[in-house]
């Protein structure tokens, strides 16, 4: 599949040429980590790669609360350049931060920071809820019950 730094000069883009460039949608199971004792009723991926881009949309409903205080990370389809940080949207629906967990909406990212490696994130930060309106790392006990997190997004 030719890249968008590959592509032949003097060639203009058309749409056969773009969508020669653009795999077909695939499916992927994400895995979460650091959870604790959290269960999905709903766990699922979807990407597109287009030339050294993968877009990306990830879909996940907390079943059962999770535990613990470990950063809760998830798996991406393919591994990010981790020469640079990258971070993907992220929305959250009663889902806590710093370990506060509380029912609202929030706002946030999927982090991979520069010299990581693999799959994971490095950490996902959301709105903490409270007046401050600060953003905290996602912790295994901020997953409530009925919590839903979507992170969707490019990534190199």
């Amino acid at each position: 599949m030719p890249t968008f730094t590959t592509w032949p000069a003097g060639k203009p883009f058309t749409a056969d040429r773009i969508n020669a460039m653009v795999g077909p949608l695939q499916t992927y199971t994400p895995v979460v980590t650091n959870a604790g004792s959290a269960t999905f009723t709903t766990l699922t991926g979807i990407y597109v790669v287009m030339g050294p881009l993968t877009w990306v949309n990830i879909d996940l409903t907390v079943g059962t609360a999770g535990s613990g205080s470990g950063l809760v990370t998830i798996t991406m389809p393919s591994a990010p350049d981790h020469t640079q940080r990258q971070v993907l949207t992220m929305h959250t629906e009663s889902v806590g931060s710093g370990g506060n967990a509380s029912s609202h909406i929030g706002g946030g990212e999927a982090v991979f920071l520069a010299g990581g490696s693999g799959t994971t994130t490095d950490r996902l930060r959301t709105d903490e809820g409270s007046t401050t309106a600060r953003e905290n790392n996602v912790m295994g006990n901020d997953l409530l019950a009925g919590g839903h997190i979507t992170i969707q997004g490019f990534y190199l």
